[in-house]
Formats: structure tokens, sequence, C-alpha cells
């Protein structure tokens, strides 16, 4: 059995290769998520997500979509790994598929943070309309929130994402509530 995987070892094992590079990567890594030690830090879904990504730098983007669909089937990842499906599937140019996978996402509730991750994914393919929304459905969970459901940083990232895609929109800033006079 190999010795625990922290969050440092996978990013170190990153960087930029080339796509035989990338593709051994996810083999490795791959075989990380297959054989996980009890005391790793990264869970085999998180694993199956980094390699998924390695295929695609490698190329490979079906078969890193497969890789992210066993990811979902791993467990739960944050972001969702429905993000990088989407990000993986716009960057291919397979807009329609990906448009599937977001309403999967929405369907599913999913977590102000991953809110912000796929509003992120459409930003940086350009559609700023659906950036736009998933900014907005962020929002709405965070107005349906307690302050337990909420983890440090995510209202904050949410808020800077809808700030630089209404920006980027032509739109003015969100003008804070107005809080009741005394």
């Amino acid at each position: 059995m190999r010795g625990p995987l922290s969050q440092d070892d996978v990013e170190a094992a990153g960087g930029h290769h080339s796509p035989e590079g990338h593709r051994a990567l996810a083999e490795t890594v791959l075989g990380w998520a297959a054989d996980p030690h009890p005391d790793d830090e990264v869970t085999p879904a998180e694993l199956l997500v980094d390699a998924g990504w390695h295929l695609d730098l490698a190329g490979d983007t079906d078969a890193a979509l497969a890789v992210f669909r066993r990811a979902l089937e791993a467990g739960p990842t944050v972001p969702d790994a429905r993000c990088s499906m989407a990000a993986v599937l716009l960057a291919s140019e397979r807009t329609a598929e990906a448009r599937e996978v977001a309403d999967e996402l929405r369907r599913a509730k999913p977590p102000i943070a991953t809110c912000s991750a796929m509003a992120g994914v459409f930003e940086t393919a350009g559609d700023l309309a659906q950036a736009a929304r998933w900014t907005a459905i962020g929002l709405a969970r965070l107005e349906l929130s307690t302050d337990f459901d909420v983890v440090d940083g995510e209202a904050e990232l949410l808020l800077t994402t809808r700030a630089r895609v209404r920006a980027a929109q032509g739109l003015p800033p969100d003008r804070p509530p107005v809080e009741p006079a005394p």
C-alpha cells in the first residue's frame, strides 16, 4: 500500500506537461484513486477529477468526461465534478451538452461554492448570461442558508464573481441592501 497523499502531493504532481506527460500523470492519479490510503487528505472522487483534467489537457476530452462521471459516482467534490464536465464540454464547443450538465447540476440544488464555480465556468467560456444566472442561483442558496451552512469565503467568492460578471455585462454594481432606520 502506498503512503498517504496530501493536497500538496497532488498539486506538486501537476504542472505543465506535454500531452503524453498529462496522460501519464492521469494514469498515476487514477492509480491513487483506485488504491486509497486511509490517511489521504484527498478523496478518490477528488483524485478522479484531477485525473480527468489531465486527460483533457492530454487532448482526450471523452476520456476526461468518463473519469468525471466516475468522480460523480465516487462521492461529492467541491466544486461538484459537473463543473469540470461543463468546462471541458464548453472548451470543446459542445455547448448543448454543457448546458444539459449544468441543468442537471442546478436541479441537484448545489451548494454556494459550486454555484460560484459554475458561474466561473460560463464566464470563462464567454457566456455571461449563464454566468449571471449561476450567481443568481448562488445568491438564492445564500439567502436560504443559515450561518452554519456557509463556509468561510463562499459568500465573498460568489459576490466577487457576480460583480465581475455584471461589470463584463456593462451593468452597474449591485446596490447594498438598505437597512431600516432605527
